[in-house]
């Protein structure tokens, strides 16, 4: 039970971190994801994975009990949501990488094999937009937005607004 409440800390003080990142560049006109807030995304991914096999052994009840009783990551209701924000935090880091290489593979490499690489990496990044938006727009919009903040969610690649 003490891993399970020092992942939730954990969790908790990593969605602080990339609510502030992302509130350093406000609404700019570019609005690209820094590579201090992947790697913040990443290790949140891996702790809510961890959080995850952890409360494995908690019940339903039990696990809303020990979230309620720390009062934090309160976006997560129940183990379920837990496993769909481990699911959609998948398929927004499987953007990212395919998003990121795409754009490297467009600056650098002008061969035949770059333009076939280009379009595999864009088509992985839209399915994994696709993905992503499916599950999502399954959710209650409350239950989204809660989600999206408690994460620490980029509003203008995951915004409520851009799944439909």
């Amino acid at each position: 039970m003490s891993n399970f409440n020092r992942l939730l800390v954990s969790l908790d003080m990593l969605s602080q971190d990339l609510q502030e990142e992302l509130s350093l560049f406000g609404e700019s006109a570019d609005q690209i994801i820094s590579e201090r807030y992947l790697v913040l995304l990443n290790k949140y991914a891996e702790l809510s994975n961890g959080l995850q096999a952890s409360a494995q052994e908690l019940t339903e009840k039990g696990f809303i009990k020990a979230v309620k009783q720390q009062g934090m990551c309160t976006h997560l209701v129940s183990k379920q949501m837990l496993m769909i924000q481990n699911r959609l935090l998948g398929y927004v880091l499987d953007y990212y990488d395919a998003a990121n290489k795409a754009e490297q593979i467009r600056h650098a490499d002008y061969s035949s094999g770059g333009d076939i690489r280009f379009d595999l990496l864009t088509t992985r990044a839209i399915k994994s937009k696709a993905q992503f938006k499916t599950i999502a727009r399954a959710l209650a919009k409350t239950d989204y937005k809660n989600l999206q903040s408690g994460v620490g969610l980029a509003e203008f690649d995951w915004g409520h607004e851009k799944l439909t």
